[in-house]
């Protein structure tokens, strides 16, 4: 464990020392967050007020600002590292350091996670503070449910996008497989729109893929939301999930170690 903290220390404050980028990390969602604002208040006004979906505006817009903030705990740069490191060989150093491979890869992203997440929890605070009476606000007694579900979603996360990225070692190039899984993400988790607004057959489709479990059920918890299939068998399916990557992850790194040469070794 100290070998991880470590890690995660290190991460950190690689995450830090450049400023400008990750100011213009941190400010480019907030822009895409406004255009959604702006997009769901026009759908609203078109509905007279109505309740779209069974959401009504305030569970709307609370739920636009927590999706934010859950959705972009990692910018594009902090995805796409271990797929970039295998791409230019440097994943070479990860195989030879006397740390297990997920270990590292773990670490760093928590690093990296725990600065983003920082920062938009302030941005979420002052959301609420300052437009408030125009949103629903999570009560307090919601977080002993809130908070393992969180913690799982993240893991899950974390363990999805190490598997996607694991994928590099057998393909050119990692964009596509980056685009692919971003997308996935974006559909399928909520973050785009809402699950609980999908069509029967596609809330169905959506409920047997890892994704739901990412950011909206977390979301659906900290509102005090329906979560689709219920919170007990939520936990259940996120732990369920991340077994499910964590075995991906020991056969595609397997597979890639077999054939991987470092050193000429």
């Amino acid at each position: 464990m100290r070998t991880f903290w470590r890690l995660t220390a290190i991460s950190m404050q690689s995450q830090l020392y450049y400023r400008t980028s990750f100011l213009l990390n941190l400010l480019s969602p907030i822009v895409l967050l406004f255009g959604q604002y702006l997009l769901w208040a026009a759908l609203y006004e078109q509905q007279g007020g109505a309740a779209i979906g069974g959401m009504e505006q305030r569970e709307m817009f609370a739920y636009i600002l927590l999706a934010f903030a859950m959705s972009n705990l990692l910018n594009w740069a902090g995805e796409n590292r271990l797929s970039r490191e295998i791409k230019t060989g440097q994943v070479a150093a990860r195989c030879v350091r006397p740390a297990a491979f997920l270990t590292q890869y773990l670490a760093e992203m928590l690093g990296a996670l725990l600065i983003q997440g920082a920062v938009n929890l302030l941005v979420v605070f002052a959301g609420f503070v300052c437009f408030g009476k125009y949103m629903t606000v999570p009560s307090i007694s919601v977080l002993p449910r809130f908070i393992p579900c969180l913690i799982l979603a993240v893991t899950l996360r974390l363990m999805m996008i190490d598997v996607f990225s694991l994928l590099c070692f057998f393909t050119t190039g990692y964009l596509g497989i980056s685009w692919t899984r971003a997308a996935l993400f974006d559909f399928f988790s909520g973050a785009m729109i809402p699950v609980a607004l999908f069509p029967e057959w596609l809330k169905a489709i959506a409920c047997r893929t890892p994704f739901p479990y990412m950011l909206q059920a977390p979301v659906a918890v900290l509102l005090g939301q329906d979560t689709l299939v219920g919170l007990p068998a939520v936990y259940g399916l996120q732990l369920v999930w991340i077994l499910i990557f964590l075995g991906l992850h020991g056969l595609i790194y397997g597979l890639a170690r077999r054939n991987l040469t470092i050193a000429g070794g």
